[in-house]
């Protein structure tokens, strides 16, 4: 039997909500489960003290685990996160490296962001096995989708940045389109496709009873290219032919776009009753309330005008037993096709095509089971202990290849 291992994380984490960060909770914990490691230490970032995380949440998802241990380094934007992560990698004294990225975890500023998501090459020891998982890739996301900066010092820069993390051992990324465009573009060999897979294990909850409200769940980060503004006024249509129905909205502010709920709520409030009723804000959950959420839910709704990557909501949804209706744009598409996921598509920021497809799912309750159940049993074969397993593997080849 193998020795055990000293493994260094390089994430957004919790306790403060981030797509990936909540990746990284699920994945580092399902590795403390392997038993194969001694110490695991997440580099993550600072909370943000402007963040209002409640005391729930802290303590669910802030929590020590065994072997884990969180230590948080660097802070959005702060000009001196790249060489602070540097030293904290060396102080780790780890004997394998994970990168878990996304291209502004470090910040808004292109600078802050270069040198964060490559401090870690320059700080590696002896050349230490290192992993990098990719979220997104340039040539899937533009910057402009996504209300970030564009130009050609951004298109620079990722592209540069890209390269350079393709010097890694092993390169993972969540979608087979992006291991291809990978090699295509820059030519690697080292890329491995690991699906976002299941967070948790994946669990039937039973369809809410016919005398309730019909309720659509929008879950996840509020953005501008999110669609909210696309479902809130879908939902008012599709009150007026369909009075039976309720809006959820759980979740939190992008970490780019601070203050977007509340703009939203205030908006809602200055139409003076005019607008669309029964709509519940939420702001971020727990683990355990997010089960009651989606348990309440009829069907799951991702109105986004522009992705940045795969969608942990999408596999959420799906692992639930829920049915979803997302926009039809090529990561979601691509999501549903590589996996077998059944889904609805609607064409983005069309506020009538959406309506008009959120009733005709809502009225078809045949369909909603099968969909649920052929979803379920999908994410069934996508486990998190199926991609512990393949990162293990990972850590272990490029460890065995230096040695």
């Amino acid at each position: 039997m193998q020795p055990a291992m000293k493994l260094c994380i390089v994430s957004p984490y919790p306790p403060e909500l981030n797509g990936i960060g909540e990746y990284a909770w699920s994945v580092v914990h399902g590795l403390a489960a392997t038993g194969r490691f001694s110490a695991i230490t997440v580099l993550s970032q600072r909370p943000d003290p402007r963040a209002r995380i409640p005391q729930a949440l802290l303590r669910s998802n802030g929590a020590e685990h065994g072997v884990v241990r969180t230590w948080p380094v660097w802070s959005r934007d702060e000009p001196l996160a790249a060489a602070r992560l540097a030293q904290a990698i060396h102080a780790t004294q780890a004997d394998a490296l994970w990168l878990n990225l996304d291209f502004t975890m470090f910040g808004a500023s292109r600078p802050a962001n270069f040198l964060g998501l490559l401090a870690p090459l320059a700080a590696r020891r002896g050349g230490q096995p290192l992993v990098v998982t990719l979220h997104q890739i340039l040539e899937a996301t533009p910057p402009r989708s996504i209300g970030a900066k564009n130009g050609r010092v951004t298109h620079w820069g990722l592209r540069t940045a890209t390269q350079l993390l393709l010097r890694a051992d092993a390169v993972c990324v969540t979608l087979r389109s992006y291991e291809r465009t990978l090699r295509e573009h820059y030519g690697a060999r080292n890329v491995h496709h690991i699906p976002l897979g299941a967070y948790g294990t994946p669990e039937y909850l039973p369809h809410p009873p016919d005398d309730e409200p019909d309720d659509i769940l929008f879950f996840g980060f509020a953005a501008p290219f999110k669609g909210l503004t696309t479902l809130l006024d879908a939902y008012t249509q599709l009150q007026r032919r369909r009075p039976h129905v309720s809006l959820t909205i759980a979740g939190t502010d992008h970490k780019r776009f601070p203050g977007y709920l509340a703009e939203l709520q205030a908006a809602m409030r200055a139409r003076n009753g005019s607008g669309p009723t029964h709509v519940r804000w939420l702001g971020p959950q727990t683990e355990a309330q997010l089960r009651d959420v989606f348990a309440r839910a009829r069907v799951v709704v991702l109105p986004y005008t522009a992705t940045t990557g795969t969608s942990s909501v999408l596999h959420r949804a799906a692992a639930m037993g829920r049915p979803v209706l997302v926009s039809d744009l090529p990561d979601l598409r691509a999501t549903a096709e590589e996996e077998g996921l059944l889904a609805d598509y609607v064409r983005p920021g069309d506020a009538g095509a959406l309506a008009g497809a959120l009733e005709k799912l809502l009225a078809d309750r045949p369909r909603q089971a099968a969909w649920a159940l052929h979803n379920l049993a999908m994410m069934r074969n996508m486990t998190l202990d199926q991609t512990c397993a393949r990162y293990l593997e990972l850590f272990t080849r490029s460890a065995n290849a230096l040695g």
